[in-house]
């Protein structure tokens, strides 16, 4: 049988569900603290970037996985950045390290 995603699983199962929108909120958790840092070292403008980066990757991960022909990782990476880069007052550029 062939190994579903965590999200398709958590339509299915309870257990999975509570797991998932476990790991959700701490993914959300991590990526608020990264920025908050980031606010309070000058190096980001304020912003609900958390929300922002997950609701892009989530978008993003799901085209991707879905193999839609439009996207691909790079076009991804780039969407993602152009929005985040904005929100957080950063170079259009993606960064390579």
């Amino acid at each position: 049988m062939p190994r579903r995603p965590l999200w398709v699983r958590a339509l299915r199962d309870e257990a999975t569900r509570v797991f998932a929108v476990d790991q959700y909120g701490q993914l959300h958790a991590w990526v608020g603290d990264a920025v908050r840092r980031g606010i309070a070292s000058g190096e980001f403008t304020p912003t609900d970037l958390a929300t922002l980066v997950l609701s892009l990757s989530d978008g993003c991960g799901i085209r991707l996985m879905l193999r839609e022909h439009t996207v691909t990782l790079d076009s991804a990476l780039t969407s993602i950045w152009r929005h985040v880069s904005a929100a957080l007052g950063l170079p259009p550029a993606v960064p390579t390290e």
